[in-house]
């Protein structure tokens, strides 16, 4: 299908993912690398294996996560008697923290450090989502750019685009929705972001572990 593959250095990570698409979606790991290798031409990349690993990306949307650019729970998992209901628990407190996030942006009369000097045209449901990338991100406090350094994976890259063209827009149009609304089309000072790095205490422990 695409020679060479195999001996490219991002093969590893592509065979892993390709494997965990597969447990996801219940369809053989060949058919999604033929998805995204007959996509658009490959061969003139310098490492064909990281490409195609990034295009795999933008098949993670069967199944929503807790946050627009992550992926929700393998039915596979999401089924399991033990792992399941952990998981759950784990998404949903991503859910809950990101939801304080949002509060306390709307509640803070500071603008922000990101925010230009006519903020006040941006709405509170953009300058929430936007703190919650931030947060979840761990986007330096002092960084000026709304959605900071963009990031690589395409799935959050499309993410970040979009909030940063919130932002702009707002500029123009404070009446424009926040992410919450436009987060079905995309699929078809806050709390400290060390709370989203560590996800906040385990709701219960992992199955296999000492409780």
């Amino acid at each position: 299908m695409v020679p060479g593959l195999t001996e490219e250095p991002a093969w590893p990570a592509l065979r892993a993912h390709l494997l965990t698409l597969s447990a996801a979606t219940g369809e053989h790991p060949l058919l999604q690398l033929q998805t995204v290798a007959t996509d658009r031409e490959v061969d003139t990349s310098v490492d064909k294996a990281a490409v195609l690993d990034w295009r795999l990306e933008g098949l993670d949307l069967h199944h929503p996560g807790p946050l627009p650019w992550l992926p929700g729970i393998p039915p596979s998992l999401h089924n399991h008697p033990e792992w399941g209901p952990y998981l759950a628990q784990r998404s949903q407190l991503v859910t809950d923290l990101a939801d304080q996030v949002r509060d306390q942006a709307a509640r803070d009369t500071t603008p922000p450090v990101w925010a230009p000097p006519d903020s006040a045209q941006i709405s509170p449901a953009t300058l929430g989502d936007v703190a919650v990338w931030r947060a979840t991100t761990g986007v330096s406090p002092q960084d000026r750019r709304p959605t900071g350094p963009e990031l690589p994976q395409s799935t959050a890259n499309l993410w970040q685009r979009r909030l940063d063209q919130q932002v702009q827009q707002h500029r123009k149009d404070p009446h424009a929705v926040g992410a919450k609304e436009a987060q079905a089309s995309f699929r078809g000072p806050t709390p400290d972001r060390r709370e989203f790095g560590r996800y906040g205490p385990a709701p219960s422990s992992p199955p296999g572990r000492a409780r």
